[in-house]
């Protein structure tokens, strides 16, 4: 079997996540991802710069235009922001930012995280591609925890500033403190969240605790 995210092969049983990427591996919708595809997918991740990325799944698109795993690869990549706020650098084109409200919620205006909100439960392209498939809410959980460990990977175990270096070596001993306590400080703010629904809160909240796993 191949990851329909990296394109590598996968050799051992029962395994939840791929070893080398990190996607969740699921038979189904493996099941439901040509050889086609697969391949475009492979040659799509093999980019590190997003845009060059996104290039090249919308040529797959063209190429394979019925199969969901590329729209679902295409969910991964934001929009930059029109307006960046001066002075600060603008991470939209990283989807997984739009978890980056319930770190900092002071850094954004109310419209720009309207707009965070709808990237992670209500975009219409989200909607349109978890629509595909047959269990969508399970698809939807997925998402967000895919988010929530590359918001992890790229955000916090990349921040200096928060897990500390010294003489530029990274101080590991006290990582997963660190890690844990910044996670349940976001899950704190996402529960403070009037504008999310019960069951919303509880979706992204699980999805931030298993990305720590």
């Amino acid at each position: 079997m191949n990851c329909i995210r990296c394109g590598k092969e996968i050799t051992g049983e029962g395994m939840a996540f791929c070893p080398y990427c990190g996607s969740r591996i699921k038979a189904s919708d493996e099941e439901k991802t040509s050889p086609e595809a697969a391949e475009w997918i492979g040659k799509a991740m093999k980019k590190t710069s997003l845009p060059e990325r996104k290039v090249i799944l919308e040529e797959a698109k063209r190429a394979c235009p019925d199969d969901p795993a590329i729209d679902w690869e295409l969910l991964f990549i934001g929009t930059p922001d029109p307006k960046p706020k001066r002075g600060t650098i603008d991470y939209s084109i990283i989807k997984s930012w739009a978890l980056q409200m319930y770190r900092n919620p002071g850094d954004f205006s109310e419209e720009k995280k309207d707009a965070m909100r709808r990237e992670l439960f209500d975009s219409p392209q989200l909607l349109a591609v978890l629509g595909t498939y047959e269990d969508p809410d399970g698809k939807h959980r997925e998402y967000l925890e895919r988010l929530c460990r590359e918001y992890v990977d790229i955000f916090l175990k990349e921040d200096n500033r928060l897990m500390g270096t010294l003489f530029g070596l990274r101080l590991g001993r006290n990582r997963d403190r660190v890690l844990g306590e910044t996670v349940e400080a976001m899950i704190a703010q996402v529960e403070a969240d009037e504008k999310l629904t019960t069951e919303q809160k509880q979706m992204l909240q699980e999805a931030m605790r298993n990305a720590l796993h």
